[in-house]
Parts: C-alpha cells; structure tokens; sequence
C-alpha cells in the first residue's frame, strides 16, 4: 500500500514539474505563426504492463510508443470509453452543428468498427461498395471510415488492452485566447482573456467525454491552418476527438498468456479521427499510428491479411450522395497510410468535408489537381495565392504560370503577376516540379474585374465633411485603412502608399505608378492626409496631362511587387491633380477637362450606332425584371442589393446588358421610383443632377469584352476611363453635365420588342411560351426547349423524378423538377440541382459548370463569368435559391427552389422566333442530320395546315427549299401561335384545354413523353461525375410508375388528412395547387406552387407585353412635364407648364398615338422679366412699324395720285433768290413723266410739268387753300 502510494506521488510530482504554458509549448515560425507542438504532456516514462491501470488513469497514453502526432486522449484527458465488447456503439450528442457534405448533423455514432456513422450502416458481408447501388431499397448511410472493417477489442488474459476513447471538446464564448490576426504581440493579459480577470474565472469545465480546452483547439486549429490551404480564417470553436486504441481484426484469436503483451499490442492498429469545426467550415484530421492488419476473417483474409476487400477509408455522404476514398482505401496497401501523409507528417491525412471532400496538403500522385487559395482574386495582380497539389522536395523546381517561391513541403505561395493579366473568368492554372519542363498538375482560378474584387485599402469619406471624399477635387482631409497583419507579420515593416494611375487610347492602354501619398512610413493600418500639402516632387512627369483616376497601392518598403501589394477600388485622382490643373488650365479648369473630353469622343466611332438597334432599353422597371438574358442589375444600383445609385441618383433599379457589342460597348438603362425609363433629356441643370442621373450608353462595358487586353475592352477599367470619369469631369466638378448627355444619351425604347418567358414549376405544370398550359408527369431526362439554327444551338434539358412519400408513407405518383442543364454553342455546361432534405441548411442548390461545383455566397463571386455563359445570384439571396443563366445570344435561364422542387423560367430575345426572323428577312438553312425530326415534320404540318387555317406560316413549312430555324420542346413552339405549342419531334400536334379534364392530362403525357431524352437523338448534358440523389434513370422503376392523371380522387389515407373543402380553400381555387396538393399530399408545395404561379405569370404578362414609345420629349430648362414619370409611352398626353419665373413657348400639350407624338412645336421657357421687357419692346416697335408702314402707305398713295394728275400737286413757296430761280428755269424738262420720284428734281419737273399742261376745268373753279400760292408762282 506504502509503495503504490509512493508510486502514485511520483508520478503526480513529475507530471507537475513537467507542465507546460501554451507559450512554452508554440513556436513562433518566421511568419509570426505559432507551430503546434503535439507532445502535450512531458514524457513520464517507461510504465510497466504489470501496471496498466495505473498508466492509463495517470500517464500520456502516446509516450509508451511515441505516437506524439497523435492528439492526447485517454484518462488522464477526461476521454470516456466504449464498452468492451463486440458490435457495441455508442451514440453522442453535440453541442453544436457539424456540417458534413452539404448535410448538418448534431450527433454520431461510434462504432468499433473504425466508422463514426451519421445514421445506421447496412452492415452486410464485404466487399463494400459505396454508396450503396441498391439504395433507396437499402440504407446508405452517411458516415467518416477512419478504418472500416470487422474488429474486436484485445484481451490479454482477462485485461482488455483495447479502447474506443473520445471526448467533445469545445471553447468557453467569454475565454478567448487565441489571436486572430497571428500577431506575436501578445501580451499576459491577453493570454487569458481581457473579459475576466480571476481564477473562478477562468475555471475550466471537466467532465468524462466532455471538456473545455482552448489550448487544444487551438493546437487544432494551427494544425489545420498549417495543413490545408484556405483555412487561414479558420479557428476551430469545437472538435471530437476518437481514438481507437490497439484493435485487432475480426476473427483474431485471445491472448490468454499475460507475459505476451508485448507481442499482442503488436498485432493491433491504432488510429485517431479529429473533426473540427466552427459550424460553417469542417475539417476531418486521421492520425495512424499502428497499422498492423489490413482486414478480417469476415473478408477472407488469413491472420489479418489478404481477402476479398481490405479496410475501407474514406467519407460516404449518404442517401446516394457519393463516395469519397482516402489513398490505397480497400487495398493491401492500406497499411501505407500511416507511412505517408498529405500535410508532411507521416501518418496524417486532412481533409475539408463541409461542402465537397477537399483533400489538404499534397498527393504524391504524378498528376493530380491544383487547388488554390483564395479562390479568386483582382485581375490587376499582386495578391497572395497559395498552391496545393503534388508534395513538394528540397530539391524541386517549382513552377507555375505566375511567379512563386517555395513555402514548405507541401505548399507553395506565389503572387499574381501585376499589370499582366487584364483578364476576367475562369482561367487554368499549371503546376511544375521539374523548372517548367511538364505541368501534370492543373487547376482553376477565377479573375475578377476590379470593380467586383474586395478591396483591400479601404478609401473612407467623410459623412459630415461631403467635399471630404476620394471622388471629389477639393478634399482637404482623405483617409485610408488596411489590415496592416494581411500584408506582413513583421512589426517594424515599413511601408510605402503610392497612386498607380490608369490611361488608354485607341491602341494601347498603360497602368502606371504617378506619385506617392507616403514612402517608408509605419504599417498602422491607417493613414491619413492633406492632398495640398502633399510633394509633387515624385510625381511622374506631365501625368497630368493624360492620368486622372487609379488605385491606390501600398506595398513593402525595399521589396518589389513579387511580395504582394494591397490595392483599393478605382478612384479619381482630381484631389491631386487639381492644383496642376488650375496652373495650367486656370480657374475653369474643370470645363476644360470637359470640352477636351468631349472633343476627342466626339472624334471616335459612334458607338451608338451599333447599340441602340440591338440593345435598346426596356420600356418599363417589369420589362427589365423579366428580361434577365439581356439585362442583368447594374453594380452598385440594384434594387435587391445595393441601391445607393452613387452615379444614378433618383433611380430605384438601374440595368446594364450582359453582353457586349462588338465595339465594346454597353447599355445602362435606369428606372425611376415609379418604374419608368429615365431620359437624359429630361435633365435641367448641375442643381437637378441630385435627384436626377438617369442612365447612359457606355462606350465601354463595365465587364468588358473579348479580347480584353486591349481598349476599350479591359474590364472595369476601360469603361472608368472613358465613361466614369467624364461624368465626373463634367457633371461633378464642371456642373456642365449638358455635355456629357450630348456624348452619352439614353437609348430609347422604340425598337425594343420584351422577350417571350416559357415556365414551368410545382408538381409540374408548364406554360409555354405562346400561353399555352398543361401539367407532365414525365420521369427522367426531358428537353425543356432547344433551337437549330445557325446562330442558335440551345439546349435546356430539366430532369424530373418523384417526390419523398406522402406523410402516410405512400408513393406519389407525380414528379417534380429537380435538376436543369442548359447549353448554348460551344459554351461551357451549366447544371444546377435542387438540394435534398437535410442538405439545405447552407446552400438550396447545387451550381456546377463544366463539372466544376461553384457557390455564389460572397459578394465578389455573385457574379461569374465563364465561356458563353454569364451566371449571377441576386445579391441578398445568401442560400443559392435563386439563379439566374445568362447566355451571349440573350437567352437567360431562371432558377428558382423551394421545398426541393425547381421553378424554371426560360427566356428567349426575339431572334429566336421564327417569324421574326422571317420579319428581319433573315435566312436559315435546315436542321443537321442529328435532329432526325426536321426532315419528319413536313407531311404532319401540312396536314396540320389543312386542318387548322392559319394567317402564318407554321414552323416546320419549307420556305424557299430549306427550313426555318425552330424553337421546340416542353414549353412548346415559339412562333406567336398558340395552336401548335405541342408539338412532338414528329410534327404531331395535341390540343389540351385548360383547367384540364382527365384525357386533357393523359393527351400532354404523351406529348411530354416524346421529349424524353434517350441519348440518341440528342446528347444528354447532364455529367455523369456530378449526378445527384434520385437519378431517375438508374433508380426508378418505369413499369411500376403510373402518374395519376386526375388530382380529385383521393387515394388510401389521404382524405383522413386533408378534405377537398381544405384544399380549395387553402389554394383560393387555382387548378395547379389543388393539383399538387392531392397529389404530393403536402401543403407546403401546393402553397409555394400558387406562389410562385402567381408571381411569374404575372411577371410573363407585364414584362412579356409589346408597348409602343415615342421616344423622349425634350424638357427645356424651366419647363416642367406632367405627369412627372418620364412616361412617353403610347395614349400618354403629356402636359408642358413652365415654373412660376418662366413664361412658357410652344405646344403645351403633346399626345403619343401609334408611336409618333402629335404636331406640335418644342416647348420652351424663357424668364417672365425678359418675356415682359421683350414684350414691351415688342409693342414699340410694332406700334413703330405700324406708324411708318401707314405713312408709307400714305405718301405712297399721295405720290401715284400726283403721278396721275399733275395738276393737284402741291406747290410750295420758293425762297425768291436769283441764284435759285436761274437753276430751276435752267433745268431742262424730262420728256416721260415722273410718276414715282419723291427728290426735290422730281418736284421741281412735276411744277415745270404743271406750268405747260393746263389743269382740268373741275380744279380750275374749286376753291383751294393753295391756289393763292399757285397762283402767284
């Protein structure tokens, strides 16, 4: 007793002496981080067999074999343990959410088995396949195989020398100690939180299998940042740790002599499973620590080697999900894995299993595939990306198609080459170890425009200080922020903050560095500073002359950009430029930055001319909600994200088309409060621009286009330079917007034609795109809609399969859309997928292009751009319910879940209908020997014709030889005519009626069924790799399929749940509800159905309807327009005022009929003060005019009188002077008569005229006032 309790003393004092701090135990690496270090406890050592209960209770288990890279567990760490016998699980129960391959679960089970399940294995006889081919008849269940095969505990004797240890470890919410940022400035007090401050305090709680130990996880955590790429955010907030300790194999005979432990411990495997997560990101960690048999007698083998199937190793997710392997799984080389090693520790293997299975570290594999972190970053370069994929030696040649350096032995870093890559999408990234000689190892990495990338140099405005802001040129005071500890651990780093300026012509473009805020300053992760007292004494030389926005960079003193840079968003530069700019230009400095703008576009091509005909604006706000192929939210004014409208004030949504034109040009149409386009002719003034910035044509896209790497077509870039920063040029800092709207006009709406919507939802139900509805119950592979035709190959296929059973466990004989896969050309395959139950807590669906899975749940990825394809989720739908498909044609493709059942929008431009093309006097040859159906159609339209008269041509008449083009499908025939939308491949046609009766249904089953896709006609897009749960081809039963035809017979138990009186109420009538309400037997769906019918087709009948405009009115300044909606669309009489200083011109009232206005003048306003001072000018001079013109007409009157007769003309007295008299008598007579002349020679012969006729005899005897006068001359 004396010596057992001396014994027990000893070891306490050593263990005591031997503790150690978190501090003492981490390594600070040269990068600041802290290297775990796995020996928890100090080596007590050699502990004798004949005291085993004594070494597990109170010492290391590791030390006696030296498994350090083991996680401690048994005892002495609070570990419980499974019962020691055979097949006995344990379940337990989490705290917290652990996701797993999409699936979220609160608990596991423990088997001996090397498995921890997620629900009941089928435990069969081996060989294993996973998953499980018979599933749904058998379970298949979801589950982590750290070692899956048949296994006993050990005895040695009558002592067990086996055990299934595990605990929960968690972190105390108030007892943070870990530092976020990695930085080595940590200080005592921060080493035990700054919350509470005393031992009670930090009191940690024990119990068996359950334990509170921060330092553990983050021994983890470090583990897993060290470990796997992408994690460097990661901290693990709770963890499972399980430990199969000394296992042997099924079927392995007892030890019953106690003097061969020895030999028996060595015929025992011993493995670990760690799983951490911070309920968002998972992580599995397998740590082998004695592999000495590879399987069981149950699998054949012989003393533990050999048979059918060795151990299994890998992850299941379940229900059909998929199955995913650990090297040399299932093989006899399974004992390899505790040889080698994916993070460079023997024996550790790591993965990430929230989502997909992501493997960490490195493969020795000779190909493989690269995997990147961060995923994706800014096009202009300089960011950090590390590289994972093959196992890195000392004496390897790394290289990649960017520069690097190697890390370590598993990971290499390498920087984004700068001011190379203008670029934008999925790009391929290759891996050499060999100097560049072969690239075996291949990857992607997604590009990002620099509008779309997260900055990470935060440019701060000051809210209460509005000239205090980076877009304005008279900032007196400027701030900007970083993370000093992203861009270098070091403390003492300095660095420098310099403005990289952006310039491009018509040929070439140039990024370059131009001056410099700060060099050499501390890395404080804040700056800030005057733009007048800054030097211009490193400013490049007349940069002013053509720079005038950039970025800001801010780098490592003394290195080069191969360190990494940090950049912030595209900004003006009219802070700093401004004093230059007024030196040289002078004090209307900001006009002449205008007019020189406005000079040289005017000079280039006119964009214009290319756009406007083929992306004019939608009319109204619901025409461009539905056409989602042409238009997609403009960034930074969306209704559904963003909505500042920073450059569009007034605005509630502003749009931009998705594709280019091949000038490079892009289409900005903005709509008010009141949903109307807003015209830049309606601007007034620099005072209106506030409230009122409607959108523009751009010349350049703000996505750019193919080539990019060259003007106008960089992304983002281009369209700052030539259509960003003239607005800010002329509309903020000249207040002369009026030129801007000159160059930049908003497209009308008079050619735009809306597209026409095809839907199909719920249980399903389908309205074509003529307006044609019907309900399929097909099963399988369908084609939704496809088109042939030169410029068109689309295809929409869309998989549908039964629903789960009823809530009284019966089938349901109906189907559901669960998958969509479109194509268009040569552009890469989109698939999308309706998540099943229990894998929706995260993402509602699965989005995977070209084989690749992509999520849409950051704001810099929302939007993504691959080849042919353009695909975005709305910017506040954070569960990826909702996906919208854009393709370059204009087709677009919406994607909506709910409850697990996909709605489906499919929207086509007008060129894809037959008779517009034919309207256009395009031309289309015939369909191509694969679609056997083009040369079948001819005899049945004909007939069809016969039958049904028709005032157009039908879809497949021949016309000229050859064939129209077609759309075709499910959703029916895109020609205007409703009467042929169910057309089969063989030129059939069906009738249905709609609400539908019984032979209705069954008729538009058999027209649905002639669409199946079987692979022979038409090639199936959905991948084999990435097919879901419930293939429908390969797990459904087709013979014992029958879908009910008519809903209103309730079967078996349904009417104990639901009465058809409940059903009609709950659904208000609506046929399509009612349907999948009696047939699914859950209400949720039939409640979504009538949702979401309700909210597309009224979407399809307002966006889809044809109006007519008649372009904008011009308002002039003064004037004001009623109503106040920029609505010029047809029947609206708009009304012209002027405000109360303005007299108004012109018509007043002008009314839209047929898409012209009516006759009328341009209004106009003119100031009442000049109106009333013009006025009385006016009457003056007309009063003037008046006077004069009467007298004109007078004396005009008076002269032809005395022309006529000579003789009442008036003679006035003459001055009686001798010289006078001597001229007159001298003149001579003229011998024609004057009858015209008004001179005083005129006269002078009219009175020598006078003197020689004698007057008549009337005027002779009238008594005249001057006959006196006469008289005496």
């Amino acid at each position: 007793m004396k010596l057992s309790t001396l014994w027990l003393l000893v070891i306490r004092i050593s263990l005591a002496l031997g503790q150690q701090t978190y501090s003492e135990m981490s390594t600070i690496d040269l990068f600041g981080n802290r290297n775990p270090i796995f020996n928890y406890m100090p080596n007590p050592g050699h502990i004798d067999p004949s005291l085993l209960d004594q070494r597990e209770k109170y010492t290391d288990l590791r030390e006696e074999e030296g498994w350090w890279h083991l996680f401690p567990y048994g005892p002495l760490y609070n570990d419980a343990n499974l019962l020691n016998k055979p097949h006995h699980d344990r379940q337990i129960d989490f705290d917290f959410d652990f996701p797993f391959y999409g699936f979220r679960f609160n608990y596991t089970m423990i088997y001996p088995n090397g498995l921890l399940a997620f629900s009941d294995p089928e435990f069969i006889q081996p060989p294993y396949t996973f998953p499980n081919p018979r599933w749904p008849e058998q379970r298949d269940a979801s589950f982590i195989a750290a070692f899956y095969a048949d296994q006993i505990f050990q005895f040695v004797g009558e002592r067990g020398i086996s055990n299934v240890w595990y605990r929960i470890i968690f972190r105390p919410r108030a007892f943070e100690t870990f530092d976020e940022w990695g930085s080595p400035l940590m200080d005592s007090r921060d080493e035990h939180g700054s919350m509470f401050h005393t031992a009670r305090d930090r009191y940690e709680k024990k119990t068996w299998g359950r334990v509170e130990d921060t330092y553990l996880l983050d021994n983890i955590t470090m583990a897993i940042r060290e470990g796997i790429i992408g994690a460097n955010g990661f901290r693990a907030d709770y963890a499972v740790i399980v430990t199969w300790e000394r296992m042997a194999y099924g079927g392995a005979p007892k030890v019953t002599q106690v003097n061969r432990y020895e030999e028996a411990k060595r015929w025992t495997n011993t493995y670990q499973v760690v799983l951490a997560t911070d309920e968002i990101r998972s992580y599995v960690m397998f740590n082998y620590a004695h592999i000495n048999w590879t399987s069981s007698n149950t699998a054949g083998a012989l003393q533990g080697r050999g048979g059918l199937q060795s151990a299994m190793a890998g992850f299941n997710g379940g229900n059909g999900t998929g199955w995913t392997p650990l090297p040399y799984s299932g093989e006899g080389r399974v004992i390899k894995l505790k040889e080698f090693s994916n993070v460079g520790i023997p024996g550790r293997w790591l993965f990430r299993v929230d989502e997909e299975i992501i493997r960490g570290g490195c493969s020795n594999e000779s190909v493989g595939y690269l995997t990147t972190a961060p995923i994706a970053a800014t096009m202009i370069g300089g960011v950090y990306v590390n590289v994972s994929g093959p196992c890195l030696r000392g004496g390897d040649v790394v290289k990649v198609i960017f520069d690097e350096y190697q890390l370590n032995m598993h990971r290499a870093q390498c920087v984004l080459p700068v001011n190379r890559m203008y670029k934008t999408g999925l790009v391929n990234v290759k891996m050499s170890r060999d100097g560049g000689q072969s690239y075996p190892y291949v990857g992607t990495f997604y590009l990002l425009q620099p509008a779309l990338a997260s900055p990470a140099v935060k440019l701060i405005d000051n809210p209460r200080e509005v000239h205090n802001n980076w877009r304005s040129a008279n900032a007196t005071r400027l701030r900007l922020e970083w993370a000093p500890y992203n861009l270098t651990n070091d403390v003492n780093a300095m660095i420098n903050i310099k403005l990289m300026g952006y310039w491009e012509d018509t040929d070439d473009h140039v990024f370059e560095e131009i001056g410099t805020i700060a060099e050499r300053t501390s890395n404080d992760g804040s700056y800030e500073f005057d733009p007048r007292t800054l030097a211009r004494t490193s400013m490049l030389f007349d940069s002013w002359r053509r720079y005038s926005f950039g970025a800001v960079r801010i780098s490592i003193s003394d290195t080069d950009e191969s360190t990494g840079v940090f950049w912030s968003k595209l900004t003006p530069f009219g802070w700093y430029f401004r004093d230059v700019w007024e030196y040289e230009y002078g004090r209307d400095w900001a006009l002449e930055l205008c007019q020189d703008w406005f000079d040289y576009d005017g000079k280039r091509v006119n964009f214009a001319m290319d756009l406007e005909p083929f992306l004019p604006c939608p009319c109204t706000l619901d025409q461009a909600f539905l056409d989602l192929g042409r238009y997609m939210p403009l960034f930074g004014c969306d209704v559904d994200g963003d909505a500042s409208c920073e450059y569009n004030k007034g605005a509630q949504h502003c749009v931009m088309s998705v594709a280019a034109t091949w000038t490079g040009a892009g289409q900005v149409c903005c709509y008010d409060f009141e949903g109307w386009l807003m015209h830049s002719d309606d601007y007034e003034n620099a005072a209106h621009l506030r409230f009122f910035s409607p959108g523009t044509a751009m010349r350049a896209h703000p996505m750019g286009s193919y080539p990019f790497k060259r003007p106008p077509y960089v992304p983002s870039m281009s369209n700052f330079h030539t259509d960003i920063m003239a607005y800010e040029k002329c509309c903020k800092w000249a207040g002369a917007c009026e030129f801007y709207f000159w160059r930049r006009q908003t497209s009308g709406c008079q050619e735009y034609i809306p597209p026409v919507a095809g839907i199909a939802y719920g249980d399903p139900h389908f309205v074509t795109y003529d307006g044609t509805r019907y309900t399929f119950q097909g099963k399988g592979y369908y084609i939704l809609t496809m088109s042939k035709d030169p410029r068109h190959d689309f295809h929409v296929q869309i998989r549908m399969e039964q629903p789960p059973k009823t809530d009284w466990n019966q089938e349901v004989h109906a189907s559901v859309i669960t998958g969509v896969a479109a194509r268009e050309n040569q552009s890469d395959i989109v698939q999308v997928f309706a998540r099943k139950e229990f894998r929706r807590w995260r993402y509602r669906m699965d989005v995977v292009v070209n084989g690749h899975y992509r999520f849409f749940d950051t704001p810099e990825l929302k939007m993504q751009r691959f080849r042919g394809v353009t695909i975005r989720s709305p910017e506040r739908n954070h569960n990826q319910s909702e996906i919208h498909v854009m393709f370059d044609s204009g087709a677009g493709i919406r994607v909506a879940e709910a409850h697990g059942v996909l709605s489906v929008m499919t929207l086509l431009p007008p060129d894809f209908n037959e008779t517009f093309a034919n309207y256009r006097g395009a031309s289309y040859p015939g369909g191509t020997d694969e679609d056997d159906w083009y040369g079948q159609a001819s005899s049945a339209q004909q007939e069809f014709i016969r039958t049904v008269s028709l005032s157009q041509p039908s879809t497949l008449q021949y016309v000229a030889g050859g064939q129209r083009f077609i759309t075709v499908g499910l959703l029916g025939t895109f020609n205007g005519n409703h009467l042929d939308d169910l057309m089969a491949p063989d030129g059939h046609i069906t009738i249905v009626n709609h609400p539908p009766t019984e032979q209705d249904n069954i008729n538009a089953y058999k027209f649905g069924s002639r669409w199946r896709v079987d692979g022979s006609r038409h090639k199936l897009l959905f991948q084999d790799d990435v097919k879901p749960i419930y293939n429908p081809l390969q797990f459904g039963d087709d013979r014992r399929y029958d879908p009910v035809h008519d809903p209103y017979r309730l079967q078996y138990n349904a009417s104990l749940v639901f009465t058809l009186d409940e059903v009609r109420v709950a659904c208000q009538n609506v046929y399509e509800c009612e349907y999948d309400y009696f047939l699914t037997g859950r209400r949720e769906i039939a409640m979504n159905t009538l949702e979401v019918q309700s909210k597309l087709i009224e979407l399809k009948h307002k966006g889809s309807q044809r109006i007519q405009s008649c372009g904008a009115l011009l308002v002039a300044p003064g004037a004001v327009k009623y109503p106040p909606g920029n609505n010029y669309l047809d029947g609206v009489t708009v009304t012209f005022t002027c405000k109360p200083e303005y007299f108004i011109h012109g018509s007043a009232q002008r009314t839209c009929v047929n898409g012209s206005w009516t006759p009328g003048w341009h209004v106009w306003c003119r100031y009442r003060s000049v109106e009333i001072g013009l006025k009385w000018m006016t009457g003056i001079l007309s009063s003037v005019a008046i006077l004069l013109f009467i007298t004109a007409i007078f004396f005009g009157c008076y002269m032809r009188r005395i022309a006529l007769h000579p003789e009442t003309g008036i003679t006035f007295r003459k001055p009686q002077h001798s010289s006078m008299s001597t001229i007159v008598s001298s003149s001579p007579l003229p011998h024609k008569e004057p009858l015209r002349s008004s001179s005083t020679t005129g006269l002078n012969h009219i009175d020598a005229k006078r003197s020689s006729v004698p007057a008549p005899s009337i005027l002779r005897h009238t008594r005249s006032p001057f006959r006196a006068y006469e008289t005496s001359t």
